[in-house]
């Protein structure tokens, strides 16, 4: 155990200490707003409702990688509500976004825009922080849409779980690079994603494959991405690169736009 507790160290550290460059960086969002429960969002909630006399909204949550704190330390980041953001509309803008942030930011905002009953959130948190916030936000017949990247793609794998037992669906789920995440998806998601980078030795793997409990029930797509662009060199840079991987968000953003209109 001690072992395997020193090599997680090494690993995080090795991702950490991967380097981009900082010429022509456009301003960093800030930090994720802290919040200590669900509760905190809802006038977030308010505002998407009373935009649709239906009712029906897509949830997207974003899920950061990096550590995925517990609700004592959780934070929340609204990219449609960023101001550098609102004036972004050519496919250069959006990859630039990708290059030095993330793709899930993007998605976030291309979300916001087509379907303006949606909430589109950005979480540091784990499992917990993730499952509880999508049962405050959904009611039935929303569609969710869970995206995480390295320990946050782990995260909405046991998520989903969780969501399971509430009697929850989940539209889709994505895990891009997903760090030590769980094998199997379970019945409730409709389609998982997987993106990784294919590798006979990575010093921060990501999952290569990940299977349905329930074949009937879910379809899975492993997708490989290799030679991931990105800003970021050293160890673990494929890593955290495919997190700017224009083919990454074009393709996740191609199925939200099928099966939301669905």
């Amino acid at each position: 155990m001690w072992f395997l507790s020193i090599l997680m160290s090494f690993i995080l550290v090795g991702c950490a200490a991967s380097q981009s460059p900082a010429t022509g960086e456009p301003k960093p969002t800030p930090e994720p707003k802290r919040f200590k429960t669900p509760l905190e969002l809802s006038e977030l909630r308010k505002e998407v409702s009373a935009a649709d006399s239906k009712g029906r909204k897509i949830i997207y949550v974003g899920v950061y990688g990096g550590a995925v704190p517990s609700w004592e330390k959780a934070g929340y980041f609204n990219p449609k509500d960023w101001p550098p953001y609102r004036n972004v509309r050519q496919e250069e803008e959006f990859n630039e976004i990708a290059f030095h942030e993330s793709v899930m930011h993007v998605l976030a905002i291309q979300i916001s825009r087509l379907f303006p009953n949606s909430i589109t959130l950005m979480i540091r948190g784990n499992d917990e922080v993730v499952a509880d916030v999508v049962k405050y936000l959904y009611s039935p017949g929303d569609k969710i849409y869970l995206v995480g990247h390295s320990q946050g793609g782990a995260v909405i794998g046991q998520a989903v779980y969780e969501l399971e037992q509430r009697g929850i669906p989940v539209q889709m789920m994505a895990q891009i690079e997903g760090f030590l995440s769980y094998l199997t998806i379970p019945g409730n998601v409709a389609q998982a994603f997987n993106f990784y980078v294919p590798s006979n030795f990575a010093l921060c793997p990501g999952r290569d494959k990940l299977e349905a409990e329930s074949p009937s029930l879910t379809q899975v797509s492993n997708v490989p991405i290799s030679n991931p662009w990105g800003p970021f060199t050293g160890p673990c840079a494929e890593h955290r690169n495919i997190d700017s991987d224009p083919r990454v968000w074009k393709s996740i953003l191609q199925y939200i736009i099928d099966s939301a209109a669905s």
